[in-house]
């Protein structure tokens, strides 16, 4: 395991080409190894903050989430408990902790199965029951980080991108980004000088757009959300994301990440025709998960 340190540096940008197009490539992954991405933006507040009235930070979400890998190395850093509510697990991934869970685990994660997760999630997505579900000392984060307070990071974020399209002399910039919960991809909006697109993953546009609202009212600051040409399932496995994820991760030298990800570049890659001036694509980290999404397509492909 890596020295746990929090400190968060500056993304750079470097030119690459896929497909033939050349693209901007925010290099939102090279931040630091813990907390790198959309987590880093979204998690900065927290590391900044003074918590010492809690003695606990809980979440919740998927078993290989990125999320709860690094709230679990946010947590030891604090010198907080970390709880994980979770849906049932299966006796394999217990038996075998791989990938982000694993990873969890070693940092002190204790995890909580939830038989009612569905019941849990819709409670504890509601702002007013922060506090009053878990108790005081406890910090909860939303699923993916979904908090207002990410959009201090996500701020930095849109200033380091208004300040290299000025200092490149771009005035049309299109920037690309993934959406879980749309976080990133709204308040990166909101203080950026240049359109932002991105795609839903978890959800449909619909799920997207309610997203937003919650975050940020009006309308007019929201993303532009472009919707791929086929209806995935979200954690389902599909052949053209994996050869879309093999092909950029050659073409480029550049790792990318293989839950989310590949929508974004399908979408793109389909898009990118009609837009004019330049592109920039944020990657938003996350590869600690591919050992896990990996052994799902081994076993995916020998079936």
């Amino acid at each position: 395991m890596k020295k746990l340190d929090a400190t968060l540096k500056e993304a750079p940008v470097q030119k690459t080409t896929f497909k033939g197009r050349e693209y901007w490539l925010k290099r939102d992954d090279l931040i630091n190894h813990y907390f790198n991405g959309n987590k880093a933006r979204k998690f900065q507040y927290f590391l900044e903050k003074d918590l010492s009235q809690y003695t606990t930070v809980a979440s919740y979400g998927g078993n290989q989430s990125n999320a709860m890998y690094s709230l679990s190395a946010f947590a030891k850093i604090k010198g907080l408990k970390f709880d994980y509510y979770v849906k049932p697990i299966s006796k394999w991934l217990k038996e075998n902790p791989v990938g982000n869970f694993k990873a969890a685990l070693e940092m002190g994660m204790n995890y909580i199965e939830l038989n009612d997760y569905e019941d849990f999630f819709q409670r504890m997505s509601k702002p007013e029951k922060t506090f009053h579900e878990l108790g005081k000392d406890t910090l909860l984060i939303r699923q993916g980080g979904a908090e207002k307070e990410a959009e201090y990071g996500v701020k930095i974020l849109a200033d380091e991108i208004n300040s290299f399209a000025k200092e490149k002399g771009i005035k049309d910039l299109s920037v690309f980004i993934q959406s879980g919960t749309g976080t990133t991809a709204v308040f990166l909006q909101k203080h950026l000088n240049h359109k932002v697109y991105t795609t839903p993953n978890i959800g449909d546009s619909e799920y997207l757009r309610k997203q937003f609202s919650l975050l940020v009212e009006d309308e007019k600051l929201h993303p532009t959300i472009l919707e791929s040409p086929k209806k995935y399932q979200f954690g389902k496995l599909y052949p053209e994301f994996y050869n879309i994820w093999k092909e950029i991760n050659e073409e480029t030298g550049i790792e990318f990440e293989l839950l989310y990800d590949p929508v974004t570049l399908i979408v793109m890659n389909e898009y990118q025709k009609n837009l004019k001036g330049e592109i920039m694509y944020i990657h938003s980290g996350g590869t600690f998960g591919n050992e896990s999404m990996i052994n799902r397509y081994n076993r995916f492909f020998k079936k």
